[in-house]
């Protein structure tokens, strides 16, 4: 990077709740860019743009000005990017130092950070990497100690969701308590009555859909006065959703929480937590329906449970988990149909079957139908893995290395980063154990450092091995295709499948729509195979 006379500056200001302090003038937007402003000026510089991203978190990078500004920068509008202090850029180390060690140095862009003395166009900065764990130390204490508190108050049985459970709602004089809404509860309790009274949940969501009745995501925002913002999402009740409500607590008056934590403060993935781990506390809030009938519900639904699991026979499908909708991409549901003199496996679309023609349609197939299109496909690759077995290899051979080449790049380029970054780690935790002995930095600071890079260490050893086994998987691929031409060439002769060999073999069957238009009436089905996919797809035609 060259020393210049004059720079086109972009000039960065965030700031977000992550900052508590932020209400001080010292911290807000204001100041941050008359702070900025007033250097540039000084310097001499021409300042091009003002990026500023208020109310976004620093703990990832997906914020909309700052974006703008990276574009802005590899266009070569600005060429020097300046922030009040590191965390300003953003408080999760390791992209913070992605940024300032790597990607403004590759496209000759200086940054600067005015207090915290960092400027990449001079080699003093090795303190930058410190403050990028620090400014990421900050909130991570910050959302265990808001995890502790919220924890605490679900335990004594406050309420601490956003949105109150469907039949409640929040009280006005304390957020913490649920209160009935009665136009809610009057179809909670509907439900119940019903689903105990024989009806099924299936008939109930039908029934409900027919006389119009919002679902409880569409309700939740008719009571807003707003549009449900999933905007492909149908207004239409769904045995699972009236399942899910026949089994919530909070209906007998328990609440329930904790049933869902974020994976890391610096993502908002969530994970389910067992339900042993759930925080229950009874009575806190009026319950909308008695004890009596909540537990004829729950035997009832208990029964159910085991009937939906099982066929007749204990037995399941022969293309359970394999085969699936063209429109929708959910499995297909197995399940037997009576006949006067024989029963047989029939699978039909499982969205369907939850939520009824407003969601999909039926995709119906005979098990018998699938299994003859699927045994004659398999035959007939058989015996052109026998008869044109060269032919065959030499094609999959060209389309397999097509295929895999670029995702074999990507992996080959993470597990480079993730082995480059081990090996920083490796030289700084060396350098912070050696700074700690010779008393350059407090104990507790180095410690505090230590195990963030330790942690970090553990988490991207544990990833590595499986990029690697990955990449190593995709290189044998093709090697592979011996292996999996003799495997095939076995069922030249087959006459019936088993679970077995549909397993083995296959990876997919995708069933769509009967075309009904035509005469006699069609119904197309696709294959997809194990290790090479539905490359054969047109290979059949091209060698026979």
């Amino acid at each position: 990077m060259k020393l210049q006379d004059n720079y086109d500056v972009g000039i960065y200001c965030r700031l977000s709740r992550d900052d508590h302090n932020g209400t001080l003038e010292s911290m807000s937007i204001a100041n941050q860019r008359q702070v900025l402003v007033d250097y540039v000026t000084e310097k001499g510089w021409t300042l091009r743009d003002c990026y500023i991203d208020d109310g976004y978190t620093g703990t990832n990078f997906d914020r909309p000005d700052f974006k703008r500004m990276i574009h802005d920068a590899e266009i070569g509008k600005i060429d020097c990017i300046i922030t009040k202090d590191l965390s300003r850029l953003g408080r999760n180390y390791v992209e913070a130092g992605y940024y300032t060690e790597e990607y403004f140095i590759e496209h000759d862009i200086r940054f600067i950070a005015i207090n915290d003395g960092i400027d990449t166009m001079h080699d003093n900065n090795d303190i930058a990497a410190f403050h990028h764990v620090l400014n990421e130390f900050y909130p991570k204490q910050v959302s265990k100690k808001v995890r502790q508190v919220k924890k605490k108050s679900a335990e004594q049985g406050k309420f601490m969701g956003s949105q109150a459970p469907y039949g409640y709602m929040k009280s006005p004089e304390d957020k913490h308590i649920l209160i009935i809404d009665e136009d809610a509860a009057i179809v909670v309790r509907r439900l119940f009555n019903e689903f105990a009274n024989g009806d099924s949940a299936r008939m109930i969501a039908d029934k409900l859909n027919s006389e119009g009745v919002s679902t409880p995501r569409f309700y939740h925002y008719e009571k807003l006065g707003k549009t449900n913002p999933l905007t492909e999402e149908k207004n239409v009740w769904g045995s699972a959703t009236i399942l899910q409500l026949l089994r919530n607590q909070v209906y007998i008056g328990n609440m329930v929480q904790g049933k869902r934590q974020v994976v890391s403060f610096k993502t908002k993935k969530m994970r389910q937590v067992s339900p042993e781990n759930w925080i229950v506390v009874e009575n806190t809030h009026v319950p909308l329906v008695d004890k009596s009938l909540w537990e004829r519900v729950q035997e009832k639904l208990g029964k159910h449970h085991k009937k939906i699991r099982r066929t007749k026979n204990e037995n399941v499908g022969l293309f359970s988990g394999i085969v699936k909708c063209s429109d929708c991409n959910m499995p297909l549901a197995y399940m037997r149909k009576h006949l006067k003199d024989r029963e047989k496996g029939v699978y039909r679309c499982s969205r369907y079957n939850n939520n009824g023609s407003g969601a999909c349609s039926s995709h119906y197939i005979d098990e018998e139908y699938i299994s003859a299109f699927v045994l004659d496909d398999i035959r007939n690759y058989a015996q052109l893995a026998v008869e044109k077995r060269e032919e065959l290899a030499e094609k999959l051979y060209r389309a397999l290395k097509k295929t895999n080449s670029s995702e074999i790049s990507t992996l080959k380029s993470k597990v480079k980063s993730i082995e480059n970054r081990l090996f920083e780690i490796n030289d700084r935790i060396k350098n912070l154990y050696e700074d700690k002995c010779l008393g350059k930095i407090p104990e507790d600071v180095a410690l505090s450092l230590m195990q963030n890079f330790t942690s970090e260490k553990t988490e991207l050893e544990t990833k590595l091995p499986a990029l690697k086994n990955k990449l190593v998987n995709m290189d044998e691929t093709v090697g592979n295709i011996n292996e999996w031409l003799n495997m095939i060439s076995a069922y030249e002769n087959i006459t019936e499948l088993d679970r077995e060999i549909v397993c083995g073999l296959v990876e997919s069957v995708t069933v769509f729509e009967k075309d009904r238009s035509t005469t006699p009436v069609t119904q197309e089905v696709k294959i997809e195979y194990r290790f090479i996919k539905n490359l054969l797809q047109n290979e059949k035609e091209d060698i026979a």
